[in-house]
């Protein structure tokens, strides 16, 4: 089978975050299917700007959009967004030309601008028209206080989802608890699948050697624990959709009571340098810049546990399903999160324990209670992250609906 699929962030080796359609199109690849990954020459998530057109990475084939260029602001970044559907469809033969016609067209949604384009050369070619969607809009964006629920762009944003829904022969969503949202935007019976994200099979090899892994970030982990401190991790996007917040107040209940419980901070976001700001003051915490994943990986497998926090609010109701969770469930001894228990709905066994949100104190005791029990074994750990694992998810995502849980 041919599949083309489209996603404007889209991640990879040497590219960025946003793996998830890399992996997917590698495990497709080796079950024998053609695949190509369509995505923005530029974006802002981008470690550097690629040549539009075709480009081969780690097997992987992409083709990138020519799209403009911005500097942060969200006009620039809005006139990108616009600007991907259009050049799909101006690519669009060209794409086919090179690499034969879909049979499936996968649209993952971290905007939903290009849907209908995606649609569009769908049914031009034939194929099969499927949505990915990883975040609820507009309802992510009003929830999270980020843009009012009545801006005329969120009223066009509701239009293009209710549309979306109509249009898909299948949506996936990276959310267990989305259909009835969905449903009652016009989604129609039968159409709706959870394929959570997940790993890859090769960072579960990983895993297994990760102790090889050298970085003078693992070495400082190291070298607090030689000094007595218990270290807690968190790796991750530092911005208004993530609790940080959370994390540096439960780290200064600590600070008090238990010093030598340390931080170490690791991401970026348009919040990080207010959080840093914030958190001048703490002894016990200490904050790093973004690192490669593999980087990442080794300071999880040294650290004492990892923590991830999000908000109290009914956005989370319809589940979650960020990276960092799957990340830390496979190289973390323990992993600690602040959510609603609906919102884990379908992924508890990715954690060691879980707290109430918004909570710093219930996060500082669960986190203590964490340190002071035993590790997760790395072989439980596996086991788990195997079955998350994106030659599993790959194979379930092609599969018959009525074949999956």
């Amino acid at each position: 089978m041919n599949i083309w699929m489209l996603h404007p962030f889209a991640g990879g080796p040497g590219l960025g975050r946003h793996y998830r359609p890399f992996w997917l199109a590698d495990a497709w690849g080796q079950m024998g299917h053609r695949v190509l990954v369509v995505s923005a020459a530029f974006h802002h998530l981008h470690r550097q700007p690629r040549v539009p057109g075709p480009q081969r990475i780690n097997h992987v084939d992409f083709w990138f959009l020519d799209t403009p260029r911005y500097a942060g602001g969200s006009l620039g970044r809005l006139r990108n967004n616009l600007s991907f559907g259009p050049a799909f469809r101006s690519a669009a033969s060209a794409i086919a030309a090179q690499f034969g016609k879909p049979d499936l067209m996968i649209a993952s949604s971290p905007h939903l601008f290009f849907i209908s384009a995606a649609d569009q050369v769908a049914r031009q070619f034939d194929a099969r028209f499927w949505l990915e969607v990883r975040d609820l809009w507009p309802e992510s964006i009003v929830a999270l206080g980020m843009t009012p629920a009545w801006h005329p762009l969120m009223k066009v944003l509701g239009w293009k989802e209710r549309s979306a829904y109509r249009a898909a022969d299948r949506v996936i969503c990276l959310l267990a608890g989305a259909e009835a949202h969905m449903r009652a935007r016009g989604l129609p019976s039968g159409k709706f699948t959870w394929i959570p994200n997940g790993v890859s099979d090769g960072e579960i090899q990983s895993a297994l050697t990760i102790e090889n892994l050298g970085h003078p970030l693992i070495d400082r982990i190291n070298l607090l624990k030689r000094q007595g401190r218990r270290v807690v991790l968190y790796a991750g996007g530092m911005g208004p959709p993530n609790a940080v917040e959370a994390i540096l107040d439960a780290a200064s209940i600590l600070n008090k009571a238990n010093p030598e419980i340390h931080f170490v901070m690791i991401g970026s976001g348009t919040s990080r340098d207010a959080l840093r700001q914030r958190a001048a003051a703490l002894a016990n915490m200490e904050f790093h810049d973004e690192v490669d994943r593999s980087v990442v990986h080794g300071m999880l497998h040294a650290s004492d546990c990892a923590a991830v926090a999000f908000h109290k609010n009914a956005l989370y109701h319809h589940g979650i399903s960020p990276n960092k969770l799957f990340d830390y469930c496979l190289f973390a001894p323990r992993s600690v999160i602040a959510c609603e228990e609906r919102a884990l709905t379908g992924l508890e066994d990715l954690v060691s324990a879980r707290c109430a949100p918004n909570e710093p104190a219930a996060l500082a005791a669960s986190l203590r209670a964490a340190l002071g029990g035993p590790i997760r074994p790395l072989g439980d750990r596996i086991a788990v992250a195997r079955r998350y694992s994106y030659s599993a998810l790959a194979a379930q995502y092609l599969a018959e609906p009525q074949n999956r849980a």
